[in-house]
């Protein structure tokens, strides 16, 4: 036998094989790179689509706001940035009349208003382009992810299609008229959330990298290493967990809820606890928990929005709810489950216990259940990436596996279609809720310029748009951001239903700090009101039908 490390067996097929491996994984990185690249752009010309067709089918006497999906907290998000762009750190409720100190909360979009300010941007291109980035991140980041979760490149393909576009039956029992969570609640479903605004899918980015380090973490200082191997994790990890409690809080229970399981599986299997991965991850916690908790303090102390916060409920919707916007999803999601028990990776942990912590905050005794749903698609559905690739595809072969694997495919993406359809749809029938006429436009363009902050009294479909686009607070706009806004709405549509006396009504204007009463067709749908009969109104804006009043005391 020929010792080792000579003639043809020894160094030069070392070298030789070491040569094949490094191109066979160059090979591999860069059909990965291709892909993620194509599918980025791919989700990038959808998710855009619909604006565009938005934009191009406006009607001449109307103008595209440019918000398609959710447009009443879409414009509450550039009411945001608009205070950002007035050169404000404090955020003040824009949706109510009471005057306000302001506090520093909401800093992402405050923050994307002063970076339009800076480079003379519109917010409305900021917000997209942000948004957009942002949902690169989010793939890239699942891209990441699934990476060091396999090492088969057809299940990381499948496991990041499941986590990015998997959703379930809504498309279909829209029909008998239910409103199932995959077609309203876009924080858990990554593409969908991606065509909504840009803070959820950053949001999804952070936590999955806030996964990614932590699994790191866990590694490097279980097998006993120094702290400078593990370093650079803990950084990253104390890095991204601080933003994300910036960006999203809500995000940050899921992401240690999986790095929580994912110490205690460590500690079981090696029979001895991780003090040290437990530490930075706790210290790191807990670092990161600073800003949300001074922002709920902030919140609280502060009358307007203490009130506000009282009646901002987000309930979760039921579980049968949740079973059917997953659909095949959740199916194969229960397979992956097993396969991931069975497997017991750092990673497989981290997975599990991120699915664990958001299914139990979901049905809570707490006030904003469905905000922790935050990013739930990407632990199902990477999950039902691993089932139905170890699990499932190796029960079918042949033509049925290839007629399945399309009919699986192709049903997890049929929800996103719909909400696509629907959109444009909506677009073309000139929903009211995307689109205001020019003379609406011109008078928020009015009020914009004219520099000061009064209080602006109109009806509330109009109430959404003009701290958006005009910066001014109004009466009543937004079911959850005005006030006490269920009698707010009832004073506001007596007001213009004519069910106010003129005392009545000049005491309601007087009470609400109102500065300006705007006129348009919205206005006029809800009843007879006609300003001549109020003396302290002066016209200071008029064009095509829409007026603006000031009110004089």
């Amino acid at each position: 036998m020929q010792p080792a490390g000579r003639g043809f067996g020894g160094d030069e097929v070392v070298c030789y094989n070491r040569g094949k491996l490094w191109e066979m994984g160059a090979k591999v990185n860069s059909s990965g790179r291709r892909w993620f690249l194509v599918a980025s752009v791919v989700l990038v010309i959808v998710g855009s689509c619909p604006y565009v067709v938005a934009w191009a089918i406006a009607p001449s006497d109307a103008h595209f706001t440019g918000l398609l999906f959710n447009p009443l907290d879409g414009n509450s998000y550039i009411a945001k940035m608009r205070q950002g762009y007035d050169g404000s750190w404090q955020f003040r409720l824009p949706y109510t009349s009471e005057h306000q100190d302001g506090a520093p909360i909401f800093l992402f979009y405050l923050l994307l208003g002063h970076v339009a300010r800076w480079l003379h941007l519109p917010l409305l291109l900021v917000y997209h382009l942000v948004r957009i980035v942002s949902g690169l991140l989010m793939v890239g980041a699942i891209c990441a992810f699934v990476r060091q979760y396999s090492t088969e490149a057809f299940e990381r393909r499948v496991m990041a299609y499941m986590a990015v576009l998997g959703s379930g039956f809504g498309w279909l029992v829209a029909f008998l008229g239910l409103m199932t969570a995959d077609l309203w609640v876009a924080e858990a479903f990554p593409f969908y959330a991606w065509m909504v605004n840009p803070h959820f899918p950053l949001s999804m980015a952070l936590m999955v990298v806030l996964g990614l380090y932590g699994i790191r973490v866990i590694e490097q200082t279980a097998e006993g290493s120094a702290f400078q191997p593990a370093g650079r994790y803990v950084a990253g990890m104390a890095v991204t967990a601080v933003l994300l409690g910036v960006v999203q809080p809500f995000g940050l229970v899921g992401s240690f809820g999986g790095l929580g399981l994912a110490l205690v599986a460590n500690a079981m299997r090696r029979e001895r606890v991780p003090w040290r991965a437990g530490a930075w991850i706790a210290a790191v916690a807990v670092l990161a928990a600073i800003y949300p908790l001074y922002m709920q303090w902030t919140i609280l102390r502060d009358p307007v929005l203490a009130a506000w916060n009282a009646q901002n409920v987000t309930e979760s919707p039921a579980i049968w709810d949740w079973v059917l916007s997953y659909g095949i999803v959740f199916a194969l999601a229960l397979l992956g489950i097993w396969r991931a028990v069975r497997n017991r990776t750092n990673t497989d942990w981290f997975i599990l216990g991120w699915l664990a912590v958001t299914l139990v905050g979901l049905f809570a005794p707490l006030q904003l259940q469905r905000r922790l749903s935050l990013g739930l698609s990407i632990p199902l559905g990477l999950l039902a990436g691993r089932g139905w690739w170890r699990a499932a595809r190796p029960r079918l072969a042949g033509r049925r596996w290839r007629v399945v694997r399309g009919a699986v495919l192709a049903a997890c993406v049929l929800t996103s279609v719909f909400l696509i359809l629907g959109a444009v749809v909506s677009a073309a029938a000139g929903d009211g809720r995307f689109y205001l006429t020019v003379a609406e436009w011109q008078a928020l363009g009015w009020l914009r310029e004219c520099g000061d902050r009064k209080v602006v009294l109109c009806a509330p479909a109009t109430g959404i748009f003009v701290p958006a686009w005009g910066g001014q607070p109004v009466v009543y706009g937004h079911p959850f951001e005005t006030v006490d806004a269920q009698r707010r709405l009832g004073e506001v549509s007596a007001f213009w239903g004519g069910a106010m006396t003129q005392d009545e009504q000049a005491a309601f204007m007087r009470d609400r700090r109102v500065g300006y009463v705007l006129v348009g067709p919205r206005e006029r749908a809800l009843g007879n009101w006609h300003p001549g009969e109020v003396t302290s109104l002066k016209v200071v804006f008029e064009s095509s039908g829409v007026y603006v009043y000031e009110y004089v005391r």
